[in-house]
């Protein structure tokens, strides 16, 4: 029996020392796994990418597109604005650039012919005046110069300076649509790129990529991307180049593409077209004692192109190199209803927001400086019978006022006059005539006091109560 309890608590502490054995097999086993596959990660070969996305102008840059204009005009000397609508007319010898995205008036447009004639200097942009990012998807600059209702409808300003508008090149304008595709269908192959590949004379490189390009679903997110790239060259492909002397100086342009101009008569001294008579991206005319200058788009002087080429050269020459002007960007031509009204009838609004506001003050509850509450002083009961009767007459129940008054009258003839007939409270003639001697009033004074209706006005339901009173006192 000692052998058997000497093995037994031999046995126990060999158990326990077989599972801690166990435990520290499993460790190792899990520590010699993470270094293989550190060790795994370590072999291969791999490498960092960097990537750049632009993402386009941020703060002031990204809603005002001509804020590097205004900066360089203001480092030459000139004073610029922005303003956001054409509230009133700048100065007679000042610049204004205005767009015409937002639509002209006729009003508008004999204002604005009137200020250029007396010597102002209007720079009016056909497209391109919004605040849209210039490094998003190069589609966005053609197709906001592509306005189908200027062309259709025209312009009032456009047509009193005798300027038509029209596509520019429509056969270059279809294909490069084509090409871009207006609304591109992912899981469909273009199936006509070769033939437009034939059709076109001489295709860029980035049309020729954009050619041979094709879309399926298991490449979506990088044909995209290829899209977008190739699409920005296409349409900057469009953007047509000029060359322009003026004043003795040349100037290297490159102006949008998608819409032109023509005028049907000769230009005089002084005054410039960029292109041709019959198709101009524009045009610098003269009138009166002011000019106008015509832009098909704005792209010029926008935040991301001012830089290129001749563009500041030319704002500068456009504004004027001899003297300091006042430079004016407007948006709109055309304020909105509630800035028109602010602007011209401004004393009118304030006066009646503040009658408004002295009525509301005046009849609202709670307006105004709260009232005191006396608790520990009594009122009397006239105080309270007081209060009833500015109630009443408040919520204009003088009936109520008078009916009580001339019950109180018939309850005293009742207690102190037997011999007067009250007790069918109809005012008889004999009545009448009894009161009225008693209490020294006019017959008809008695008669009115019982029988007319309750007056609104105070001057005759004081004259009224006054009678009742009196009849109660003396009877």
């Amino acid at each position: 029996m000692k052998c058997q309890g000497h093995t037994f608590k031999d046995l126990a502490p060999l158990h326990v020392r077989q599972e801690y054995v166990n435990t520290r097999s499993a460790m190792r086993l899990c520590r010699l796994a993470l270094c293989l596959s550190l060790f795994a990660l370590c072999s291969c070969e791999g490498h960092w990418e960097e990537v750049e996305k632009v993402s386009g102008y941020h703060g002031k840059a990204r809603v005002n597109p001509f804020l590097a204009a205004e900066r360089v005009l203001k480092e030459l000397g000139h004073d610029t604005e922005r303003k956001m609508h054409l509230s009133k007319m700048p100065v007679a010898s000042g610049v204004m650039f205005l767009s015409a995205e937002g639509g002209m008036s006729e009003g508008r447009t004999k204002q604005v012919l009137d200020w250029v004639e007396s010597g102002g200097h209007l720079i009016y942009c056909l497209g391109g005046t919004r605040s849209y990012n210039d490094h998003a998807i190069g589609l966005e600059l053609g197709m906001r110069t592509l306005n189908e209702v200027l062309v259709e409808e025209g312009d009032p300003l456009l047509r009193e300076l005798g300027i038509e508008m029209q596509k520019w090149d429509p056969k270059n304008i279809q294909q490069a649509l084509q090409k871009i595709g207006k609304n591109p269908d992912i899981g469909k192959d273009f199936q006509n790129k070769k033939d437009e590949k034939k059709n076109s004379q001489k295709p860029s490189k980035a049309e020729e990529e954009l050619n041979d390009l094709s879309v399926n679903d298991q490449e979506v997110s990088k044909t995209l991307k290829k899209i977008g790239d190739l699409i920005e060259q296409v349409v900057d492909d469009q953007m047509a180049e000029f060359q322009l002397r003026w004043r003795g100086r040349e100037y290297h342009l490159k102006l949008a593409g998608f819409l032109s101009m023509a005028i049907n008569r000769q230009l005089t001294q002084d005054e410039f077209v960029v292109g041709t008579l019959k198709s101009a991206a524009a045009l610098h005319l003269i009138r009166g004692n002011g000019r106008i200058t015509v832009l098909t788009h704005a792209r010029p002087f926008r935040n991301r192109w001012l830089g290129e080429h001749d563009h500041a050269r030319w704002l500068s020459a456009l504004v004027g190199e001899d003297d300091v002007h006042q430079v004016h960007f407007v948006a709109a031509a055309t304020a909105s209803f509630w800035s028109l009204l602010w602007d011209h009838g401004w004393m009118a609004i304030l006066t009646l927001a503040t009658c408004i506001a002295f009525w509301l003050w005046r009849h609202m509850p709670r307006f105004g400086p709260l009232e005191t509450i006396e608790l520990n002083e009594t009122r009397h009961f006239a105080s309270h019978v007081a209060a009833l009767g500015q109630f009443f007459w408040r919520m204009r129940r003088s009936d109520v006022l008078v009916q009580t008054a001339r019950e109180s009258v018939w309850e005293k003839l009742r207690q102190h006059h037997n011999d007067l007939e009250v007790h069918t409270r109809q005012l008889s003639d004999t009545l009448a005539s009894s009161i009225a001697v008693r209490c020294d009033i006019p017959l008809q004074r008695v008669q009115n006091a019982f029988r007319m209706p309750a007056p609104n006005q105070a001057q005759q339901f004081i004259s009224l109560m006054r009678d009742l009173q009196t009849m109660r006192t003396k009877l």
